[in-house]
């Protein structure tokens, strides 16, 4: 079966005072990884939802198990720099607080249909803000360009080159139809932009 080399980062937080799971500090440092959506309701009656984006969340990831995540390589540095900052998309700590963490990152096989689940998974969540500058689903925003003929897609330019530089994208798109869809269409758009 065919593998592709891939980081495994095994990690401990280390907290100074005895710290449950249900403490806020808890729930921020995971939240700040993942992500998570917020509801909040206004005095108007209205609920709304707000996705707040974590350091994997434009990451394809496979979770093994608890404290351990599984990446592609040369992504690795994402998740290093919220261990030694605490900054993340969701949260800026001015200060890191009393926490530290303790990883190791070894370089493993992983089989191409767990790369395959991982990267599709990664395809339909990812998101961006659209041309209307809403949040939108990245497959739905590159429907919209190549049915509306959308030529001025500098909104997208950082997003579809990161995408095509991750290397699970690369090298699984030739066993993943729906892969090999997603990096032909960004392709396509890229090609055809207009500055």
């Amino acid at each position: 079966m065919e593998t592709i080399k891939s980081n495994y980062i095994k990690y401990k937080f280390n907290f100074e005072e005895n710290i449950k799971h249900s403490s806020y500090l808890y729930q921020k440092i995971f939240r700040s990884i993942y992500g998570y959506k917020q509801n909040v309701s206004k005095n108007n009656n209205k609920k709304y939802v707000y996705f707040r984006k974590g350091v994997l969340n434009n990451i394809p990831f496979i979770r093994p198990g608890k404290n351990s995540i599984i990446i592609p390589l040369r992504l690795e540095h994402k998740l290093i720099d919220f261990f030694n900052t605490g900054n993340s998309p969701t949260h800026n700590w001015k200060e890191k607080g009393n926490w530290s963490v303790d990883y190791k990152i070894d370089v493993v096989d992983i089989s191409i249909n767990n790369i395959i689940k991982a990267t599709e998974e990664f395809i339909k969540n990812y998101l961006i803000i659209s041309s209307d500058g809403s949040l939108k689903k990245i497959l739905d925003e590159i429907k919209y360009i190549i049915d509306n003929n959308i030529s001025n897609i500098n909104y997208l330019k950082n997003d579809i080159n990161y995408i095509i530089s991750i290397d699970w994208i690369d090298k699984s798109k030739d066993d993943s139809e729906i892969i090999s869809n997603f990096y032909k269409n960004i392709l396509f758009i890229k090609n055809n932009n207009v500055d």
